[in-house]
Formats: structure tokens, sequence, C-alpha cells
């Protein structure tokens, strides 16, 4: 048992610089894929957030524009409208606010606040536009129940989410 134990530490193997040199670089190699994987999971992360606050803002803009009386929204903006090209959308921006709540009262002030909020809200730092765009149906047998409407969402350079759906007759609801 000796004679082992003095082999073993007598014995002089080691790594060479070559071997040391060529492990650095193959365990910097696959450092790199790792941190260049974690880099676009943050990317793709941060996206994804980006695109949920985008839908988070639409369907609450098409919550707030189905409180709206359907038969006024359809007679004040919908049945002017032409079948097709430049006269055939209304497009809603945060100016319909003064329109819709007019008064000086404290609780038309507040409305009108709270119309300008949601036509352009504040969520995590970052300020949204939001546009509502409506259009006749094309099924004329529909037209009397729901309005269709398409919600643009913008926010930041080139982030846009469009949310489409109908604003329903009270009757259906």
């Amino acid at each position: 048992m000796k004679f082992k134990l003095a082999k073993l530490f007598t014995h002089n193997k080691g790594f060479t610089l070559i071997e040391v040199m060529l492990s650095i670089v193959i365990f910097s190699i696959l450092t790199l894929g790792m941190l260049t994987l974690f880099s676009q999971a943050m990317t793709y992360t941060q996206k994804s957030e980006n695109d949920t606050i985008g839908v988070y803002a639409a369907r609450n803009m098409l919550n707030f524009i189905e409180q709206k009386d359907f038969q006024e929204m359809k007679t004040n903006y919908v049945e002017s409208l032409t079948d097709e090209g430049d006269g055939s959308t209304f497009v809603f921006t945060r100016d319909i606010c003064t329109e819709w709540h007019p008064g000086n009262s404290e609780l038309e002030i507040k409305k009108r606040e709270l119309c300008e909020s949601t036509f352009e809200p504040f969520i995590n730092n970052r300020q949204f536009q939001i546009d509502v765009e409506l259009k006749k149906h094309d099924d004329t047998s529909l037209q009397d129940s729901l309005i269709p409407t398409k919600v643009t969402v913008n926010w930041e350079e080139n982030n846009e989410t469009i949310l489409e759906g109908f604003i329903t007759n009270e009757k259906l609801r």
C-alpha cells in the first residue's frame, strides 16, 4: 500500500498549456452560445409583454365603446357610411371625447377625462394611442344588430396591435 501512495505522489503527469488553452476556448464558445440564447429569450419576452399590453388596451377600448348606446352609435356614425371607398369607415380618436362629454360640470369633466385616458392610456411607463374604426356590416341582415369594429393600438416606434370585433346591440347581449 505504501508503494502505491508513493508512486501516486511522485508521478508528474498534468495538463499541458495547449490542453488548458483548448479547454478555455471550448468553455468560452459554449458560454457565448448560451448567453446569445438568453439574450434572444429576453427579446422575445419583451415583445410578448408589449403585445399583451397592446391587446389589453385594445380590449379595454372595445369594452368602453360597447358601453355606448348601440342605436346612437349606429345612427350617428354608421348609417351615413358608404359600402366601399373613402367614406366606408368612421374613425374615433381622443377628439371624440369632447363631443361625447361637452359640458363643464364636474361629472362631465370626469367622464371626458376617463374617455381621454381610455383613448390614450399610460401603461407600464408607456404612452399608447388608440383609434377605433367603425364600418357597416357586409351582411345587411346583421346591420341592425352588429357594428364591425377595428381597434388599433400604437406605441413607441413601430409597435402596433390590431383587435377586430363587433359592437353588439343591447337587445342581444
